[in-house]
C-alpha cells in the first residue's frame, strides 16, 4: 500500500538521501486575465471586449456575451476577441500581455 503523504510531497533522492523538493514559483501555471477585465487598445474602454465565435449564429445567440465573427473564418489565425464599442478585432493574449509584447507580431 502507498503512503499518500509521501506521494503528495515531491522527493529527490541523491546518493541514497531523500529530501523534499522546494516548489519553484515559475512552475506554477500562469492564469490569463479575464476578458471582461481588459481594456480595448483602440477606444480605451474597459469591459467591452467579447470572445468571437465563428460560424452561423443560432437564433438564441447571446450578443451581449459573445461577438459573432461570421460564417467563414477569415484566415489561419483569426482574431479571438472584439470590442463591442468600437469594433476592434484582436488577440486576447496580445492585449493582456500574457505571452509578452511580441507574441503574435514578433
Amino acid at each position: 500500500m502507498i503512503d499518500e503523504q509521501k506521494v503528495s510531497t515531491p522527493m529527490l533522492a541523491v546518493g541514497g538521501v531523500s529530501e523534499s523538493v522546494p516548489e519553484v514559483e515559475s512552475m506554477k501555471p500562469k492564469r490569463r486575465p479575464q476578458l471582461r477585465t481588459l481594456t480595448c487598445p483602440e477606444c480605451n474602454e474597459r469591459g467591452l471586449l467579447r470572445t468571437i465565435l465563428w460560424g452561423m449564429p443560432e437564433a438564441e445567440f447571446d450578443y451581449l456575451k459573445f461577438a459573432s465573427g461570421g460564417c467563414l473564418v477569415p484566415s489561419l489565425n483569426p482574431p479571438d476577441c472584439r470590442c463591442s464599442g468600437c469594433g476592434f478585432d484582436g488577440y486576447r493574449d496580445q492585449i493582456s500581455g500574457f505571452f509578452g509584447d511580441d507574441y503574435l507580431y514578433g
